[in-house]
């Protein structure tokens, strides 16, 4: 499934386009060949429907249109307030998007990654868990590698999607995910499932076949949990 912007990554650029010329709103798309379409509706002021009117008719799923909106929104960044930059280029990492040179691009991923990036990935976490338990007959610590980047990935992007900054990337995956399960508010036995996920995961703590069954199965089980608790963007 191709990456788009979601409508609140979008939502959040409206927003920061109210305190920005509305000369420079303009440049940023005419630039790119984006043309206004009818206003969809909704509130704000002058800004803000012009911003709707640049992207609500726009066919992200044109890869040609959606690398002009990646470089429109890109040049929107250096008309915000420097406050505002780093906020709108983590709400596009939550859809799967990097930021390079100034211009959005869809974050580059395997063809068989087990990473979850944006919203809509959330609904193919039973297919990603159908390739791990087929891939644990034949490599079962690859199995165990993925379904660490399964976790991870979804952690980070639950909190990208709630507003929160995520730890480093070398950060523990223990901590990843205990922060992720804090923004959902979930009671303390699922804490202590992503410390045993954690722990299973562990690329350090050696792997058997029947270990890695184990180690990927309670993983895509928290995996689906977290997916599908309330304040979780599958939830709402």
């Amino acid at each position: 499934m191709a990456k788009v912007f979601s409508r609140e990554t979008l939502a959040k650029f409206a927003d920061a386009c109210a305190s920005i010329p509305l000369r420079a709103l303009d440049r940023a798309f005419t630039n790119e060949r984006i043309d206004l379409g009818p206003d969809p509706g909704g509130e704000g002021g002058s800004r803000r429907t012009q911003f709707r009117r640049y992207v609500a008719n726009l066919d992200q799923h044109d890869p040609d249109k959606l690398q002009r909106l990646g470089r429109a929104l890109g040049g929107l960044i250096a008309e915000v307030a420097a406050s505002k930059e780093a906020f709108l280029i983590t709400a596009a990492e939550g859809d799967g998007f990097t930021f390079e040179g100034g211009v959005f691009k869809p974050a580059a991923t395997a063809p068989y990654s087990f990473a979850v990036t944006r919203i809509e990935d959330f609904g193919s976490i039973d297919e990603r868990s159908r390739r791990l338990h087929l891939l644990l007959d034949a490599r079962p610590d690859d199995a165990v590698i993925g379904a660490r980047e399964l976790v991870e990935s979804l952690s980070r992007t639950i909190l990208h999607r709630n507003g929160k900054r995520a730890s480093g990337k070398k950060a523990d995956l223990a901590k990843i995910v205990a922060e992720a399960i804090a923004t959902l508010a979930l009671e303390p036995p699922v804490e202590q499932l992503g410390i045993v996920v954690a722990h299973l995961l562990d690329p350090g703590a050696g792997s058997s076949s029947r270990r890695a069954r184990l180690a990927v199965g309670i993983a895509v089980a928290l995996a689906n949990y977290l997916a599908e608790t309330p304040g979780s963007e599958r939830a709402s």
